[in-house]
């Protein structure tokens, strides 16, 4: 009877620290979200448990799921990544979409159009896609630090001209011959090597990704200039008393911020998902859900990649639940909608969890 007291005590413990909260109260979310959507299948006269059985085997049954899985996340990697950039530093970046599609175009130019072997290769073309996107969301770190104007609306209007560029890009200066508005497909020397020998073409994109979770860990936790970021995101009037140029930490970590997210447009064009062109729709919603990403990861770059792992499974699967049953695909949008809800409310799920730690403890 000792004993067992003593574990419940532990368990009461680990729950009152703050940084156990932190890794239960997305994984009850995710769980919570499942139960909901449960139910609502079983109301739609479908078998729970043959649904996600089909979405889990959808995502990962397999060699060519889990491409196809891992294929999807990459992206939402490095737009999940580049918001909890911007969240580190205090801002809310809403045109990681509008960055991946800068950062795309860029690519997809140097590409296809440009010849010169020390311009239009892979490495060169990732390091200066990345800069198109810095540069796209430096504008709104510039419009913050000099004249006060929100990220967020900046951001927004920098994702409507995005969007606007791309169709004048796509069917005129940048378009291939035909009908269909795209680009030429990228050279050779530009290409991202595939990873597996699957029809899927998961490419050497998502071990970019994994590097970019490694640095950005690093940059945020082990450099002068991570900790500048979070001193600034945290009290910019004590940061800019302590010494630190407020103004350039704001542009620049936005900067970062564009620079990650446009590495997903650019992954897109070179990983050959759109047969290596940039083609309408390439870069999807996936700069608006990296925004989901970095929410339920907790603003860590690990919490990132496992949310952005989910979400590409919630999808890749919800696929595969579609086929093999009568539940329509947006039922998956559904349940990741419900997870978002529940991590925006996750006060109401640490008071849960604190109250139960009391129960215990009584």
């Amino acid at each position: 009877m000792k004993k067992k007291l003593e574990y419940l005590w532990r368990g009461v413990n680990l729950i009152k620290n703050k940084k156990v909260l932190n890794i239960l109260v997305p994984i009850i979310a995710v769980l919570l979200a499942l139960l909901i959507g449960a139910g609502i299948i079983l109301y739609m006269g479908e078998n729970p448990v043959k649904a996600y059985y089909y979405l889990f085997t959808g995502a990962f049954d397999g060699l060519t799921p889990i491409a196809r899985t891992l294929l999807e996340a990459t992206p939402l990697i490095f737009t999940g990544l580049g918001v909890l950039v911007a969240f580190k530093g205090g801002m809310f970046n809403i045109g990681a979409q509008g960055q991946m599609t800068m950062a795309g175009l860029t690519a997809a130019a140097l590409g296809g159009f440009v010849a010169n072997i020390f311009i239009s290769n892979v490495f060169v073309i990732l390091l200066i896609g990345g800069l198109a996107g810095f540069l796209w969301a430096a504008i709104a770190g510039w419009l913050k630090a000099e004249l006060g104007v929100h990220e967020v609306i900046s951001t927004i209007m920098l994702n409507y001209i995005a969007v606007s560029f791309e169709q004048y890009c796509l069917n005129y200066p940048l378009k291939a011959p035909g009908f269909n508005p795209q680009t030429p497909a990228v050279a050779e020397a530009a290409r991202l090597g595939k990873l597996l020998d699957v029809r899927v073409p998961l490419n050497y994109g998502f071990i970019l990704a994994l590097v970019a979770v490694f640095l950005v860990w690093f940059i945020l936790e082990k450099t002068v200039l991570g900790y500048h970021i979070k001193a600034v995101g945290f009290n910019p009037t004590a940061a800019e008393n302590n010494g630190i140029n407020v103004k350039k930490i704001i542009i620049l970590t936005l900067g970062i911020s564009g620079f990650l997210a446009g590495l997903g447009g650019v992954e897109r064009v070179l990983g050959g998902v759109g047969q290596y062109a940039y083609k309408t729709g390439l870069t999807a919603t996936y700069g608006f859900d990296g925004i989901a990403v970095a929410l339920l990861g907790k603003n860590t770059p690990i919490g990132a990649l496992l949310a952005a792992i989910l979400f590409a499974a919630l999808r890749v699967g919800g696929r595969a639940m579609q086929f093999n049953t009568s539940i329509p695909s947006q039922m998956v949008i559904m349940i990741q909608a419900i997870i978002i809800l529940l991590i925006a409310a996750e006060n109401m799920i640490r008071s849960w969890l604190e109250k139960g730690s009391k129960g215990g403890a009584e």
